[in-house]
């Protein structure tokens, strides 16, 4: 199915993924542009790249950057049509031994593939915005990563909300930020941190406690 159509009495010319596709009077032959094959490798990177590339932000902003240029490759292409296959309205046909110019009625239609490809586009750009928490191929909740360092070492600790509390030290994110928290009232004291030093702090004040069943090495 050709992205981009346009055709006439006895001609046209179709964009397909590896080149226009021109048909005159029963004669076809075929213009591959470089362009054309850089719509769809940056349209497979733009989609594969979520899923290969996963917990972290930055495949997205790469899939979205595929996208767009993926796009922009499509109109290139469509431009290297005006640029090299039509002068002062005539249609340029090629031929055996060079090419001749067609002054034909055609009307000019895009196909599904563009489509597709405007939604890859929307898609991207939505998941760079949402970091795709839908897909659940965004980056993790640091909180999640703290809890699950603790329960692998069988370190007891107690959800709070925003957060967890080990040994009376809380971690708790908000803002996007992550936050060490000790004491209450005038003695509280937070300092944001990185998720290094809170898995850190956390498991330093957690082996102080008694340690709560039998650590399975091997399967953790």
């Amino acid at each position: 199915m050709p992205t981009w159509l346009m055709s006439g009495t006895n001609y046209s010319i179709s964009l397909t993924p590896w080149g226009y596709v021109v048909r005159f009077f029963g004669e076809t032959y075929v213009i591959p542009p470089p362009t054309v094959y850089a719509v769809w490798i940056f349209a497979i990177g733009a989609g594969l790249t979520p899923l290969v590339w996963r917990r972290s932000r930055y495949s997205l902003y790469l899939a979205a950057l595929f996208s767009v240029l993926s796009l922009s490759m499509f109109m290139d292409t469509i431009l290297f049509q005006q640029r090299y296959l039509q002068f002062h309205g005539y249609t340029i046909a090629p031929t055996l031994n060079g090419y001749i110019y067609v002054s034909l009625p055609t009307k000019p239609v895009l196909g599904l593939p563009t489509y597709v490809l405007l939604a890859l586009v929307i898609l991207s750009i939505f998941n760079m915005v949402t970091r795709a928490r839908w897909l659940g191929t965004g980056p993790e909740d640091p909180i999640v990563a703290v809890v699950r360092v603790l329960k692998v070492l069988h370190i007891e600790y107690s959800r709070i909300e925003h957060g967890v509390e080990v040994g009376g030290v809380r971690i708790v994110g908000q803002g996007g930020s992550l936050w060490l928290v000790r004491g209450m009232g005038e003695t509280k004291e937070a300092i944001e941190v990185d998720l290094k030093t809170a898995i850190t702090e956390a498991v330093k004040v957690g082996l102080r406690q008694p340690v709560i069943g039998v650590v399975d090495y091997g399967e953790d």
